[in-house]
C-alpha cells in the first residue's frame, strides 16, 4: 500500500480505548493480543507529537448499573483501575481525553465541537476493538465529514473475520484509507 501524507495541522490521532480492562490480561474484557499493538500506537503517537498533530484518547466510561453490562459485563467504571489507559500510552498534558458512554467516540462527547474549534480535517484511528468501538467511531467521523485513515497494525481485532468486516466495513461504506503500517503514514508540517 502506499504512504499516506496528513497535514499535520489539519490532523487528529484518535486511540480508542486502550484500557486496562481490554488491554491487560487480568482486565475484565481482556481481547486476546491487544497488547501487540501498543508498540505501534506508540510509535505513531511520538511522531504525531512531534509532528504537532493533535494526539486524542477516548475511554469507555460505565458508572455501577450501566445496562451495557448485561451484554458485556462489569467493566471500565469511571475510576478503577481497568478503566484507566494502559500506561504505556498514557496521555500527556495537552492530549485530549474524552469519555464515552457508548461505542462511538463521538455520541454524547464533546469531540466533534473539539475536533472542529482545531480546525481538524483528517483523523487516524487506532485502538480496540476494530469491528465494535473503532469501526463505530470511524463511522461517526465519516458521518460528520472528515476523512479517516485506518492502519491495521494499530487496530486489535478479534481474529481474521474481525479484520475483515472491518476492514470492508471501513472502506466501502465509510470510506476510511486503510494502511498496513503505522509507518505508511506520513504527517507534513
Amino acid at each position: 500500500m502506499a504512504v499516506v501524507e496528513l497535514p499535520a495541522g489539519r490532523t487528529a490521532l484518535l486511540i480508542v480505548d486502550m484500557q486496562n480492562d481490554f488491554v491487560k490480561p487480568s482486565g475484565k474484557l481482556y481481547v486476546s493480543g491487544s497488547e501487540g499493538v501498543v508498540g505501534a500506537i506508540s510509535r505513531l503517537v511520538e511522531r504525531a507529537r512531534r509532528a504537532g498533530v493533535l494526539v486524542a484518547y477516548t475511554m469507555d466510561t460505565h458508572y455501577p448499573g450501566d445496562p451495557e453490562f448485561a451484554y458485556f459485563g462489569e467493566h471500565c467504571v469511571k475510576g478503577s483501575w481497568g478503566w484507566r489507559i494502559v500506561d504505556e500510552l498514557a496521555p500527556r498534558q495537552g492530549d485530549v481525553v474524552v469519555e464515552k458512554p457508548r461505542f462511538d467516540a463521538f455520541y454524547s462527547t464533546m469531540l466533534d465541537d473539539v475536533l472542529r474549534s482545531r480546525g481538524i480535517e483528517y483523523i487516524v484511528v487506532t485502538g480496540t476493538v476494530g469491528h465494535i468501538c473503532v469501526l463505530a467511531s470511524i463511522a461517526g467521523a465519516f458521518m460528520r465529514g472528515y476523512r479517516v485513515v485506518a492502519p491495521l497494525d494499530a487496530i486489535v481485532f478479534m481474529g481474521d473475520e474481525s479484520r475483515r468486516v472491518f476492514t470492508y466495513l471501513a472502506s466501502k461504506v465509510y470510506m476510511a484509507r486503510i494502511v498496513e503500517h503505522v509507518d505508511d503514514i506520513v504527517f507534513k508540517g
